[in-house]
């Protein structure tokens, strides 16, 4: 699992995202169950989970090293509110598990 934290500015409702890797290097292949990415705005904390279940090698499945994957409408997505305040009224803190 890897995880990334990013410090932006509001996406908005995610509803799309698109993974790729440039293929450069022996093994440079590898297998992406989703993506999850939790983000706090004010007082509510939101997760998204984008699900794949593929690889992204093209020396396995489809040979694509690109995806684009679509969150899960299914029960997946969730909605907490949180105790606080954010200093930061515009900015948004993303964290990015990819599960692989």
């Amino acid at each position: 699992m890897d995880i990334f934290y990013i410090k932006a500015v509001s996406l908005g409702n995610l509803e799309k995202v698109l993974i790729s890797h440039d293929g450069a290097g022996p093994g440079s292949g590898w297998f992406l169950d989703k993506i999850v990415i939790k983000h706090k705005e004010g007082e509510e904390a939101h997760e998204v989970v984008f699900p794949c279940d593929r690889w992204l090698d093209e020396y396995q499945d489809d040979g694509k090293t690109e995806r684009e994957l679509t969150a899960n409408k299914h029960g997946s997505s969730v909605k907490t509110f949180l105790k606080g305040k954010s200093c930061f009224s515009t900015t948004v803190f993303y964290t990015i598990v990819f599960a692989v």
